[in-house]
């Protein structure tokens, strides 16, 4: 049976959107022409495929059968991409990563630009998203891999890589507490506080460690976003919890300090780099994390001195 490429399309954002609105959005396209194509699908395979009701869209067993084909098709359409681009002698192909936002400063400084440079063939799509998200989507296939600080453990990620930093306190320069080398958590209390929300793993790390929650009672401010708590400090507010590779940027320009600290697991932390086991990995995906893995602050790499701030 014949089934043309568009509708198919259009029909498995539907599906894994769970809303023809939505689906447009991501599309750019008008949603009448989705439920134009959609339509004409169901009348082409002669069966239902969805149901609307008033609380949203329910899909058919054949629909969600139409859904499985499309998306054995497309991934089958990019494994020939990417084969044909190696029998050309290139790499070539879309890998999706997704990152804590802690680690998108190291990673689109270290490791887009170069990929760009080595590899013109290469895709990336980057969407950060929490630890317990990234866990999800991983096993899903929904990222070929994930950058995750501090992640549980779970039997079904494989380990690509593994690095090791303290947390620091990040402190602004006039600040006393900037004078140290290290410091303990507990000295940092005085200090106004801007704290990351719990999905964050920073956040799950500190309270593990904090059983008292004396941080969460006096935080100044509690942020959902790196960037906030991060140009609190900037401003002169107060001190944040992050490691030194967020913010080398910064670093570098003497616009903060990083002070370590020493408190059992909090002076040791590591970063992952996860793929699902026994996932196939393409050429595309094996020379990324070779790139993560060689050229990425959290895995241990040092500065490069020829990168301007």
């Amino acid at each position: 049976m014949k089934i043309d490429d568009k509708p198919l399309r259009y029909f498995l954002a539907v599906f894994e959107c769970g809303s023809i609105r939505t689906a447009a959005e991501n599309l750019r396209i008008a949603p009448s022409a989705i439920s134009r194509q959609i339509a004409a699908l169901e009348a082409h395979l002669e069966t239902l495929l969805m149901e609307r009701t008033k609380r949203g869209i329910i899909f058919t067993e054949s629909g969600h059968m139409v859904a499985a084909h499309a998306r054995r098709r497309f991934e089958m359409d990019e494994a020939f991409a990417v084969d044909l681009a190696a029998a050309r002698g290139a790499i070539a192909g879309t890998v999706r990563i997704a990152t804590g936002e802690g680690f998108v400063v190291d990673l689109v400084n270290h490791v887009v630009r170069p990929l760009r440079d080595e590899f013109p063939d290469v895709r990336l799509e980057i969407d950060v998203a929490g630890t317990e998200k990234m866990t999800h989507g991983i096993l899903r296939d929904d990222y070929d891999m994930g950058l995750v600080f501090n992640p549980p453990r779970n039997p079904d990620l494989e380990l690509l890589a593994e690095g090791h930093a303290p947390l620091c306190a990040l402190v602004p320069p006039e600040f006393e507490l900037a004078k140290q080398t290290s410091c303990v958590l507990a000295e940092t209390l005085t200090y106004p506080l801007a704290l990351l929300n719990p999905h964050f793993g920073v956040a799950k790390l500190l309270a593990n460690v904090d059983q008292g929650h004396s941080l969460t009672r006096d935080a100044f401010l509690t942020a959902d976003s790196i960037n906030v708590a991060i140009h609190f400090v900037l401003s002169g507010g107060g001190i944040t919890f992050l490691p030194a590779f967020a913010v080398s940027r910064q670093l570098r320009r003497g616009e903060v300090v990083a002070v370590p600290l020493t408190d059992p697991y909090l002076d040791r932390v590591p970063s992952h780099l996860l793929v699902r086991k026994e996932r196939p990995k393409t050429a595309a995906v094996r020379a990324v994390s070779k790139m993560i893995c060689e050229r990425m602050e959290a895995f241990g790499a040092a500065w490069y001195p020829d990168e301007h701030p």
